[in-house]
């Protein structure tokens, strides 16, 4: 038991809460956390939270009726449960609906929550007298492909796409690797449901030395937060981040208001303030091209003596013919077949926009067979429209 001290100063005996994927994204700003799990405030739920929760709710549901009539699928038990929920919770699960199928035989548990004690061992009954978990998660969807195989789904609503380079992608392999010890190879799936498309990574047995490790070093810095409140006397630290973004303490109790940069501007103003920066580079560069054309490259010295310079670089851009190409590739690989790394990384640039031509019309269709779809999301700037953005900057 840990003595904290909650936000009237009084000292009271306070367990110190499990390691959690989502307690260790709260660590990101000391004083968010603490006010959050120390001082245990009452937070209003985020509307982006309250979605998350709802569509949880219904796949979790779904999927559970799945297993137990032993379907694939059921749109109108999926089209029930939809029906009532709002309409951005509805948007995303219309999506969900039309592009997955289940295997109920492999299923072993929705909302799956496991609690490991502090030599990564499960614990199965948990009380308040009881045993206290060191670190503990909820795994949306867990599927057993065979005695030593499984796969981790964890559903995202997030309007972008990320990398499964996530604390939760190697958190939650751990914790399912140490409940079942026969699974020597984990699968976690980040499935963002907005768009129906997927970032995974797998980890075997070997990793899990290090995954511990990871672990225990997020679990020593979260115990050193609750010893920091216990001692009194030093300021919190408040780190601005993507975690302001959903942040309670932002517009009201954030030590760093008038500096972070997540709280000086609504989320319209920081739109305006985008474009106005877009067609101020974009002027000031075409301005920049005109005058070096005739004057050359432009220097520029500031107050530190730093030089920086404008000027026209020649690049070379390498492009190999496919006729010579082709025949070169294949010899290559006649004579060295075990360079399967290389095969499975050639793709063949320059045909997207040539496949637009109307002559090339059956080409296209003989070649969407082989086509190797990747969605990305990329920040959009610009005038809405039927035709989408007019202008936009990636990201």
């Amino acid at each position: 038991m840990k003595i904290s001290t909650d936000s009237l100063g009084s000292d009271h005996a306070q367990p110190l809460p499990p390691l959690s994927q989502s307690r260790h994204g709260d660590m990101a700003c000391q004083t968010l956390y603490v006010h959050k799990h120390v001082q245990r405030a009452k937070l209003a739920e985020s509307e982006p939270a309250a979605r998350g929760i709802e569509i949880h709710q219904i796949l979790a549901t779904y999927i559970n009726h799945l297993v137990r009539t032993g379907r694939t699928t059921d749109l109108e038990v999926f089209d029930a449960l939809v029906r009532g929920v709002g309409a951005e919770a509805r948007e995303v699960l219309e999506k969900f609906r039309d592009n997955h199928a289940f295997d109920p035989e492999k299923i072993l548990a929705t909302e799956l929550h496991i609690a490991l004690d502090e030599n990564f061992l499960p614990i199965e009954h948990l009380s308040c007298d009881g045993e206290m978990a060191e670190y503990e998660g909820t795994l949306d969807l867990v599927m057993l492909h065979s005695l030593t195989e499984a796969e981790i789904e964890d559903w995202k609503s997030y309007y972008q796409v990320i990398d499964a380079e996530t604390f939760q992608s190697k958190f939650y392999p751990l914790l399912l690797m140490c409940l079942n010890p026969s699974l020597e190879r984990v699968k976690f799936v980040l499935e963002f449901v907005r768009y129906g498309v997927s970032r995974c990574v797998e980890y075997t047995r070997k990793d899990l030395p290090w995954l511990k490790e990871l672990a225990q070093r997020e679990r020593e810095r979260q115990r050193k937060l609750h010893e920091l409140v216990s001692i009194g006397g030093r300021a919190l630290k408040a780190s601005p981040g993507r975690h302001c973004t959903w942040c309670p303490l932002l517009l009201n109790d954030c030590p760093v208001a008038e500096t972070n940069p997540y709280g000086q501007m609504t989320a319209e103003e920081r739109l305006r303030f985008a474009i106005w920066l877009q067609e101020a580079e974009t002027h000031n560069t075409r301005v920049l091209k005109d005058l070096m054309v005739e004057r050359g490259p432009i220097c520029y010295r500031d107050e530190n003596r730093d030089e920086y310079l404008a000027d026209f670089a020649p690049t070379e851009k390498k492009f190999y013919p496919y006729r010579e190409g082709g025949s070169i590739l294949d010899e290559w690989f006649r004579t060295h077949p075990d360079d399967r790394g290389l095969r499975e990384r050639l793709t063949i640039s320059g045909l997207s926009s040539a496949l637009k031509a109307e002559k090339r019309t059956e080409l296209a269709q003989k070649l969407t067979g082989i086509a190797d779809v990747r969605v990305e999301t990329e920040l959009k700037i610009g005038r809405e429209g039927k035709n989408g953005s007019k202008t936009q900057r990636r990201s």
